[in-house]
């Protein structure tokens, strides 16, 4: 028999700057079972993601430009980053919609 567990799901919207911000925390190891981020930015900014680091650079990680989208979920052959997510935009006024899912 399958066990059935439910996650903790977190929706939002980050604005994100020429600075970097923290879009999720570190978490525990196998803990985050899924990360979605999509740049819903209206006015062209890229918007780059690092993991581990506070990014402090744009170009220098995985770059969204808008509409743009990185997903990483659980499967039977992929664990997601637990690892703290940072973002930087190219110009002010960024946004990043963000869903994950945390194993309780």
């Amino acid at each position: 028999m399958t066990e059935i567990r439910e996650d903790n799901i977190r929706q939002s919207s980050v604005s994100v700057g020429t600075t970097g911000v923290q879009i999720a925390p570190q978490l525990m190891s196998g803990q985050r079972t899924a990360l979605t981020l999509i740049n819903t930015s209206t006015g062209g900014q890229a918007i780059t993601l690092q993991w581990g680091t506070q990014g402090s650079a744009t170009g220098s990680g995985i770059v969204l430009y808008p509409a743009g989208s990185w997903s990483e979920s659980y499967d039977g052959f992929f664990i997601p980053s637990n690892l703290d997510v940072w973002a930087i935009s190219s110009a002010a006024g960024g946004t990043l919609a963000v869903q994950e899912r945390v194993r309780q």
